[in-house]
């Protein structure tokens, strides 16, 4: 089954009161669709293939003149299907979590349409309300990684109210910070923040000192701020993920956080967590995790530089080149070295740049697939074209684009790939360019644009 076939009670309640509704007002469904939603997506409402999210259910039901909480189930069949969960033998609850965590690798391995099959079998079982909540927080993650973002943006927010209700603070900050990441795939970058500011704002409520996912919302923020064009806020979240992540340049100091984490869950009486973190203490090669995490951030922030003042850029390369822990960080050094050869290339000085950024490229290459090997590739296929190399910097252009579509990196793949059709435009190349404009499209098209 695939990831956007979830059948229910619910789904089919309020596909039922939607169809009924839409025949009243005498609304073909195309009429009702347009210009917010395909055809197809509403007849999948209606015949309660999949959940419409909050902002769709207020639309369609501003359309037909209703208000939102009147296509919502009829309350008694929500006291019906919870009082179904009713309490699992202790086998059953294992075979439950057992299956939970499978579902969780699946997705972690990117085969969400068998996750979501065993997240929908695992929902036709009588469920704790613990339960309950991590299967919909993982079916969420999963329509997110099969790009249905309306269905996962649904499921997450149904997922924060069981959170809220059971007080359960870890899942709540996964679930809205998940909830964050999709509405910036839906380009919603406003709401992005807003979901990634509750995040914050609850981390600080609760006193909990967990620098790691900390730095992972700033950096997420710096990328909503930048796409909005608020640079200067970018600038400044960007740098507070910067102030976290100098912190633990060594094993040690992500040891000693972890186990801080340990013991904090422990006085919760979270033995479940407080086991997790106490075998993350114990795991040196965090310290590989939080190199990529600042090489990467080094890298959002030397994109933002350029795109709000590249006079500054020169200065922010050098006073990042020699921050502490940058020297031993083979990645971070790369990223800081296409993003000069970036500069050196804006000012014609083409032997400078290309010097840079195949050092950059020696540097990155050790760790594989990256977004700052990706990024330095087609810098490369820039200098190429400028040089008038064509053959040189095409291939650079191409390995580039390849890389970013293994890492799923569509925005950008999607960018840079009209930016190589105007490239091939210009000597010639019409059907060359016409292929990588139907790939920028298809990009767009995974993002739901």
């Amino acid at each position: 089954m695939s990831p956007e076939q979830p059948s229910s009670k619910i789904g089919k309640s309020v596909g039922e009161k939607l169809r009924a509704a839409r025949i009243t007002q005498h609304y073909t469904q195309s009429q009702l669709a347009a210009p917010d939603f395909s055809v197809s997506y509403i007849s999948a409402i209606e015949r309660g293939q999949i959940h419409p999210s909050l902002r769709a259910l207020e639309i369609l039901a501003a359309r037909l003149g209703l208000s939102s909480t009147q296509l919502l189930p009829n309350k008694s069949q929500q006291e019906e299907r919870t009082s179904a969960a009713t309490a699992l033998s202790e086998r059953e609850e294992d075979e439950v979590e057992l299956s939970l965590l499978d579902a969780h690798i699946l997705i972690i391995q990117e085969d969400v349409t068998s996750a979501v099959t065993l997240l929908e079998h695992i929902s036709t079982r009588r469920l704790k309300r613990s339960h309950q909540l991590q299967q919909r927080f993982l079916v969420g993650w999963a329509y997110y990684k099969a790009a249905k973002y309306q269905e996962s943006e649904y499921v997450l927010s149904e997922a924060i109210q069981i959170a809220k209700e059971l007080n359960a603070q870890y899942l709540h900050l996964r679930i809205l910070h998940q909830l964050a990441l999709t509405y910036a795939a839906m380009r919603n970058y406003a709401q992005a923040l807003l979901a990634h500011q509750r995040c914050l704002n609850q981390l600080e409520e609760s006193g909990l000192q967990d620098p790691f996912f900390v730095a992972q919302i700033y950096i997420q923020m710096g990328q909503h701020y930048t796409r909005l064009g608020d640079f200067e806020d970018a600038l400044e979240v960007f740098h507070k993920a910067l102030t976290i992540t100098e912190e633990f340049t060594t094993s040690k100091s992500i040891q000693a956080t972890y186990t801080n984490l340990c013991q904090y869950y422990a006085s919760l009486k979270d033995t479940e967590l407080a086991t997790l973190y106490a075998y993350k203490s114990t795991q040196l090669r965090n310290l590989d995790m939080m190199k990529h995490l600042r090489s990467k951030l080094y890298h959002y922030l030397g994109h933002a530089i350029i795109q709000n003042d590249s006079t500054r850029l020169q200065a922010y390369l050098d006073q990042a080149w020699d921050t502490p822990g940058v020297k031993q960080d083979m990645l971070t050094q790369a990223s800081l070295l296409s993003h000069r050869a970036a500069w050196h290339f804006m000012q014609d000085d083409l032997a400078t740049a290309k010097k840079l950024a195949l050092e950059a490229l020696e540097r990155a290459q050790p760790f594989a697939d990256t977004l700052i090997m990706a990024d330095t590739l087609i810098v490369l296929g820039r200098i190429g074209y400028a040089s008038n190399k064509y053959d040189e910097g095409g291939k650079h252009f191409v390995s580039g684009l390849d890389m970013l579509e293994r890492l799923e990196s569509h925005e950008e793949l999607a960018n840079e790939s009209v930016l190589y059709a105007q490239l091939l435009e210009e000597i010639g190349q019409e059907r060359e360019a016409f292929t990588h404009i139907r790939r920028a499209y298809q990009s767009r098209l995974k993002m739901g644009k």
